[in-house]
């Protein structure tokens, strides 16, 4: 069931995902004749913040997901694993009815990304993966304290996620490689990467993109690093545009 929120802002909705609740940013537009985008930020970052998709991308439904830890989403005491992730997203757009969308995805939110669109390859119009492999990262435990410290726009993520979900996403976590998968995937995809030295796709992760999936679309926004659009918006939608509107509704 889907509850409104009415002290939150109206773009604020929750869904509920076997007791764990989500927080998710949806502009409604469900009469847009474009194909809807489900964003998924990466760790540490929330759903507020990618608030100006709503607007930039407003011909089309947007819909913007805090899985569970992060946000204003719940902070289960367990179930932080890929599966758990993939899930969320799932019961998102089924609550929601969100139509075979475009997932636009973000760092680590990229796998969950990845994950659904291999889990329900038939539903999903697009895939756009933001600075990442095609694996979901297993992360050795003793990260968790340079995560918490690590910082994101200026901001360490201790002040951004609690304590309990970043060491739970890494006590969680497992190594699952998905190169070999890609060919299952139905829907064009882009992967976009930074041309500094923070960006994690260098050249040779991006060949080795080419090489699993010779239609991937490869392009680099030579000023960012891993953070592909703070220091410049613009340069991130001049990517992000073209391809989502080469996705026609079908």
């Amino acid at each position: 069931m889907t509850e409104a929120i009415p002290h939150a802002d109206d773009a604020s909705v929750f869904v509920d995902n076997d007791g764990v609740r989500l927080h998710v940013l949806d502009n409604r537009r469900t009469d847009a004749p474009r194909p809807p985008v489900l964003a998924i930020p990466g760790m540490g970052e929330y759903a507020d913040e990618y608030a100006w998709l709503l607007d930039a991308l407003a011909d089309r439904r947007v819909v913007v997901v805090d899985v569970r830890g992060r946000g204003r989403s719940d902070v289960p005491a367990s179930g932080y694993t890929w599966e758990h992730h993939i899930g969320d997203l799932r019961a998102v757009v089924e609550d929601l009815d969100v139509d075979r969308p475009i997932v636009v995805a973000f760092s680590r939110g990229s796998s969950y990304g990845l994950g659904y669109a291999l889990a329900h390859p038939s539903e999903v119009r697009g895939l756009v993966v933001g600075d990442y492999f095609a694996r979901h990262v297993g992360l050795p435990a003793e990260i968790a304290d340079q995560q918490l410290q690590s910082k994101i726009r200026g901001t360490v993520i201790a002040d951004r996620m609690s304590e309990h979900a970043v060491r739970q996403v890494v006590a969680e976590s497992r190594e699952v490689p998905l190169w070999d998968r890609l060919v299952e995937l139905q829907c064009p995809v882009l992967v976009i990467r930074g041309g500094r030295k923070s960006a994690l796709v260098g050249e040779e992760l991006a060949a080795q993109w080419r090489e699993a999936l010779p239609s991937v679309q490869m392009e680099v926004i030579a000023d960012a690093g891993h953070d592909l659009w703070s220091r410049n918006v613009d340069a991130y939608l001049a990517i992000l545009l073209p391809f989502l509107d080469g996705i026609t509704p079908r």
